[in-house]
């Protein structure tokens, strides 16, 4: 790969600075002085690596990052820009910066920076999206496709990212590919999740000895978060976390990021923080699941995972890489779908998105044997379920041959669900069926009002 880099900076001092001390480290650099010019040399060049600055005279940085990206999604655009405009710095993170340089900085961060970005530049130039495969995800449509970008593009930063979308989405699968995409392998992926622990086990085992409040302090047992250290803490439904336990992290995230940026410190190595949440982010905020302070520093690179149901054609795609798989750890010879299955597999909502479409196959591996996935295979109440998501009409007995057995085992239709979700669901319905007032249902379902309250609240 060529070793070409694009500095664009209209400060003549500054880019007579960085231009010669980037051509002594063994660099070619092509020089722009304004963004329009900055644009036309990198679609003549198509330089991997782009040094800019944010605030140039002609456009707004944030506008010239857009284009690059634009022009190649690949590329690694570094921004420079003062420590008081370190909003404008995520900004440009978010749209598609590689890593941001605070002025004043050292010619060694500088350079470490450069590195970085080439050997990123270098080890993803052999991934094709096309081939619907990528770090565990399964899916080659245009939504799948564009989620891979998006991982491309946040990955090399270090800046925290936040991973939003419904249950069985793939927010793990997402968080690791974040962590695989953005260098050596060898370095911790940790993962947490405290939404069935006690506040006090929260803080336990996400700090342990950790001391908050002076990072700089060593402890003898190390703590999730320590482990952490150099690599990427996952930490999975970020709103079940404690309002004091959220409070220490984000003074945590607070201290590091002044660390980061303190050139007369020693680097600790501090854990990238991928976080993600079932719930919508700003819901989340308004809500006061997550608090204000915490939730400012977590959210500057986002990524929505999109639901099964707004996949079209990929369905059948998963489906069918999924049953192969599970076919082969059962030993059994599936290998496609009838096309009434397909039909049915495309019209259903999957609520319980890709982890209720595996759960359904294994189920079916398992209990039958065969070549193709029949209709008659399908549990009941799951075609009369993807008749109603299609149609939104009433189901007889002429358009769902297990009519009667999906009226008396309504139960089928969660099959594939989280308990959560099932009582969730069962929650709303009782509400529904008792015109909404919750005090009605809960004397139907044997609990205090406060209780539904407290189960609908909770994200």
């Amino acid at each position: 790969m060529s070793q070409r880099i694009l500095l664009i900076e209209d400060t003549t001092t500054l880019q007579l600075i960085y231009s010669t001390n980037l051509r002594n480290a063994g660099y070619s650099v092509d020089l722009a002085s304004n963004g329009a010019e900055g644009i036309d040399m990198f679609m003549d060049n198509n330089n991997p690596v782009v040094i800019m600055d944010l605030f140039l005279p002609d456009m707004d940085g944030i506008d010239v990052i857009r284009r690059l990206v634009q022009e190649n999604p690949h590329a690694k655009i570094i921004v420079i820009t003062s420590n008081g405009s370190v909003n404008r710095a995520v900004d440009a993170m978010r749209a598609g910066a590689f890593d941001f340089l605070l002025k004043p900085f050292s010619d060694e961060r500088l350079f470490s920076t450069v590195a970085a970005a080439f050997k990123s530049a270098q080890s993803r130039t052999d991934i094709n999206l096309q081939t619907g495969n990528f770090y565990g995800f399964v899916g080659r449509s245009s939504l799948m496709q564009e989620t891979y970008r998006k991982i491309m593009r946040v990955a090399p930063s270090n800046a925290p990212v936040f991973i939003s979308g419904e249950r069985g989405t793939g927010k793990g699968t997402c968080a690791r590919a974040i962590h695989e995409h953005s260098g050596p392998k060898s370095r911790p992926f940790l993962q947490f999740s405290g939404s069935d622990l006690a506040a006090e086990m929260q803080d336990t085992q996400l700090f342990g000895g950790f001391d908050t409040t002076d990072p700089e302090k060593e402890t003898t047992d190390k703590s999730i978060f320590e482990r952490a250290f150099g690599g990427v803490l996952y930490i999975s439904e970020v709103g079940d976390l404690d309002p004091v336990l959220q409070n220490k992290l984000a003074n945590v995230l607070r201290k590091s990021t002044q660390h980061e940026t303190a050139a007369d410190e020693e680097d600790r190595d501090f854990p990238r923080i991928v976080c993600s949440s079932k719930s919508d982010p700003y819901q989340l905020l308004k809500s006061g699941a997550i608090r204000e302070n915490l939730f400012y520093q977590l959210h500057i690179l986002t990524i929505e995972m999109h639901p099964l149901r707004e996949l079209g054609d990929d369905i059948i795609y998963i489906a069918q890489v999924l049953l192969g798989k599970l076919a082969s750890v059962e030993h059994k010879d599936f290998k496609n779908l009838s096309s009434d299955v397909e039909t049915l597999f495309r019209n259903n909502a999957w609520p319980g998105n890709i982890n209720q479409l595996k759960n359904l196959l294994h189920s079916i591996v398992a209990t039958y044997d065969g070549v193709t996935v029949t209709r008659e295979m399908l549990p009941i109440g799951f075609v009369s379920a993807s008749h109603h998501a299609a149609n939104d009409l009433k189901i007889n007995e002429d358009d769902d041959p297990f009519y009667m057995e999906r009226r008396n085992n309504a139960i089928h239709q969660l099959i594939g669900l989280e308990l959560e979700e099932v009582e969730r669901k069962f929650i709303e319905a009782t509400i529904q069926s008792n015109g909404g007032s919750i005090p009605r249902a809960a004397e139907v379902l044997g609990v205090a009002p406060s209780t539904i309250y407290r189960k609908r609240s909770k994200p």
